[in-house]
């Protein structure tokens, strides 16, 4: 999956350490890194016309981790996925689940679930990779899991 869009002419900075609110939503909160964003907001689409409503967040940078946004979204929602194209192993995700379950574990009312990417190194061939890197389809079946729990 490429990803193509507007590209700023003049110097431009993200706030360091502030996480983004990419889509609003009452039901779900995900936090997706990079690529997974894309892919998440994909599925947000087709769940919206379920009647799911996804909280979409790009951490954007994880040192510092804007965890204060996270714990707003959460409150809100009651339920955190987290979505990683790494590994689960000492992750990124373990981070961040680890500080919602320490900060915010009296506003959950699920556990806190994570979709990974399969522990192996991701293969040049996009049929392999299709196995190994979460998609779509894997990020929307996550969420609705989530959400009946």
């Amino acid at each position: 999956m490429s990803v193509m869009g507007p590209v700023p002419e003049d110097v431009f900075f993200i706030d360091f350490g502030k996480a983004a609110i990419v889509r609003e939503g009452s039901d779900v909160t995900v936090v997706a890194l990079a690529l997974m964003v894309h892919k998440t907001l994909a599925a947000c689409e087709t769940l919206a016309a379920e009647g799911i409503s996804v909280e979409l967040i790009d951490p954007r940078t994880v040192a510092p981790l804007d965890v204060d946004t996270l714990l707003r979204s959460v409150a809100k929602t009651g339920r955190l996925l987290i979505v990683d194209e790494d590994f689960a192993h000492c992750g990124i995700s373990a981070e961040i689940a680890a500080q919602l379950a320490d900060r915010g574990f009296d506003d959950l009312d699920a556990p806190i679930r994570r979709l990974n990417g399969k522990p192996s190194p991701t293969p040049y061939s996009p049929t392999l990779e299709a196995a190994v890197v979460p998609n779509v389809e894997a990020i929307a079946n996550a969420i609705r899991s989530l959400h009946a729990e």
